[in-house]
């Protein structure tokens, strides 16, 4: 169904009243139904009336009142309810959903480690080795920046590394999380390299590239650079076990703490993995159980393209089989509380930021190969449809990581043929889409097929990304990217994500996210003319997309996701009211906003103080 969002200029003389839960507001309540907080301030409801309200009163985690001070006054019983008076100190708005994101699983054990965002020199000149003299073992980072370490060079990497890691075998990956370097023990650990460093063995969905001889050719011998799905391949062969089961709850305690901190109290971890046992299924609900958990989590389970093998068709082997029916089966033991296993995540393409993403143009990279000039292919259109079409008969849905026009369309076509996808409690998705055709935006509109928006992925640390980004892509492909305005407008549901911590130079947080929609800018980045001015978003729609379009997107929007009565009382308050600097055209400034504090089912889980 298509959503309609009205402007500021409509918000403001809109400014109306949610209503409370009783049908005669002057009645009074007995005291077993008094709330157990109320609160003041200016708030946001995100509902489909675009309410604005000044009071909400909470009981039992949940939203009883929401109106005026007059309406919630006869919710409060003197020495019982708390309240909390946010009156002039800025804005309070509904619970958000990080719509694509890795706090957990692999992320959450690279945080774990040394060396997390550590540049490579610091890497190989120190950290590793320090890491072997303390407590030797596999090392796993994230962070090298694709600015520092060419993939296309004479260096030897793998030997580099070799050099520092007393015989451990050893990946870092780079900030995207799409590309990583590797010591010669992890790639032979792998079954990719011999003795002698030479490749014998590529993988389906990446590469292991090799090192450049002096007059441009490619030699045989690997330089430790691998992309795309070959990162996880040597992950899942090479690396043994990173941290104990101690550690391993410890990394999603951080990751939970971390999504409060940024104003999250929902979560799609979009890439849960088979190397370590899905383990992040088992830690969360461990953390819900003891009443830990502080946000929704939908946990994603990527499928690899290497599953299936060499391309041979539409068949689905045993061995995709496997990690369906896998999910399927948590997706059953998982029917209560806060945790869902009921997704499982796909990569169509690489990233158009790094020349992958598969593209209708061609990349301006010289020497390319022929079946490299549009990008990274990683499956068969017959292979696709045939494993989304058994996930979605098993109750998952699908989300697919498609970056490029042709990877969407790709995708799409999957999601339409699939005969179940509207049976399912949380609608297919696409996330990241830096580029999708007319045609495809109003296909998803038509087919209630969702997008997890990744405007902030545009964004690196400094000029130079954008000015790379530039020479890489074509222009039509450059300029067009990431049409948030268009999605909304053709009535696709849209959610927000960061796909954090990967690619993050700018915290993804509620309100760089909103910052970023709205300006078409980043704080580090204010000097830098705005991109694709046409498609920036107002402040409610950038708020909306955050808040009831995330909750969509897990199907848990009937009681999350926005600020109404009976829905879980799941709110943010920024210390900056936003839609007073959009009226005072001062977008720039919600940069400058801070989460004060992060509120889960009426429980204060994060505070500034």
């Amino acid at each position: 169904m298509k959503r309609h969002f009205l402007n500021f200029a409509a918000l403001a003389i809109l400014f109306t009243f949610a209503a409370c839960s009783d049908k005669d507001n002057d009645m009074p309540i007995p005291d077993s139904q008094a709330a157990d907080m109320v609160v003041y301030g200016k708030i946001y409801t995100a509902d489909n009336t675009e309410s604005m309200a000044e009071a909400l009163a909470v009981k039992d985690g949940k939203f009883v009142c929401v109106g005026t001070k007059a309406d919630v006054a006869k919710y409060i019983k003197e020495g019982e309810t708390q309240v909390v008076d946010y009156t002039g100190k800025g804005l309070i708005i509904p619970g958000c959903t990080e719509g694509h994101g890795h706090f957990v699983g692999i992320d959450g054990v690279a945080r774990m480690m040394p060396g997390y965002k550590e540049p490579y020199s610091k890497l190989v000149g120190s950290i590793i080795s320090d890491k072997m003299k303390t407590n030797p073992g596999p090392f796993l980072s994230f962070g090298w920046s694709n600015l520092d370490v060419q993939k296309v060079s004479t260096n030897n990497y793998a030997m580099e590394i070799e050099a520092v890691s007393d015989g451990n075998p050893v990946v870092l990956m780079d900030e995207g999380g799409h590309n990583a370097l590797c010591n010669r023990t992890a790639l032979k650990k792998a079954g990719l390299i011999n003795d002698q460093g030479e490749i014998i063995k590529q993988v389906r969905g990446g590469d292991v590239v090799a090192i450049q001889n002096s007059d441009g050719t490619a030699s045989n011998i690997a330089s430790g650079y691998v992309t795309d799905e070959v990162v996880f391949w040597v992950l899942e062969h090479a690396m043994d076990k990173l941290l104990s089961d101690e550690e391993y709850m410890d990394a999603c305690k951080l990751g939970v703490a971390e999504l409060n901190k940024r104003g999250f109290t929902s979560y799609l971890d979009a890439l849960i993995n088979s190397f370590d046992d899905g383990k992040a299924y088992k830690y969360l609900n461990e953390l819900d159980e003891n009443n830990e958990l502080t946000v929704n989590v939908a946990g994603y389970y990527a499928i690899r393209s290497y599953y299936w093998g060499k391309p041979e068709g539409g068949s689905i082997p045993e061995t995709v089989t496997k990690h369906i029916n896998y999910v399927s089966e948590l997706n059953n033991l998982y029917t209560k509380g806060h945790v869902q296993a009921n997704g499982i995540k796909l990569f169509a393409d690489g990233v158009t930021e790094a020349g992958t993403g598969w593209i209708s143009g061609e990349y301006k990279t010289s020497g390319l190969a022929e079946d490299k000039k549009h990008g990274n292919i990683i499956w068969k259109q017959e292979e696709l449809n045939s494993i989304v079409a058994a996930a979605n008969t098993k109750g998952l849905s699908v989300q697919t990581h498609a970056f490029g026009d042709k990877a969407c369309e790709s995708v799409i076509d999957a999601y339409i043929s699939s005969p179940t996808a509207n049976q399912l409690k949380a609608r297919n998705s696409l996330t990241h889409v830096r580029n999708i055709s007319d045609a495809d935006i109003a296909r998803c509109a038509k087919n209630n097929i969702g997008i997890a928006a990744n405007l902030i992925w545009h964004f690196g640390g400094n000029e130079m990304y954008l000015n790379y980004y530039l020479n890489l892509m074509p222009d039509n492909i450059y300029w067009s990217g990431y049409p948030m305005k268009s999605l909304l407008a053709a009535g696709v549901p849209v959610s927000s994500s960061t796909d954090a911590p990967a690619g993050e130079d700018i915290p993804g947080t509620v309100v760089n996210i909103i910052g970023v929609s709205v300006t078409g800018q980043a704080p580090v980045q204010l000097d830098v003319p705005p991109f694709n001015t046409k498609e920036l978003l107002t402040v409610s729609e950038a708020i909306k997309a955050l808040a009831i379009g995330g909750a969509s997107s897990l199907g848990i929007e009937k009681d999350h996701g926005s600020i109404e009565v009976g829905k879980y009382a799941d709110f943010v308050m920024l210390d900056q009211d936003l839609f007073e600097l959009e009226k005072q055209n001062k977008q720039q400034d919600i940069f400058k906003t801070n989460v004060e504090s992060t509120w889960f089912e009426g429980r204060k889980v994060y505070s500034a103080e």
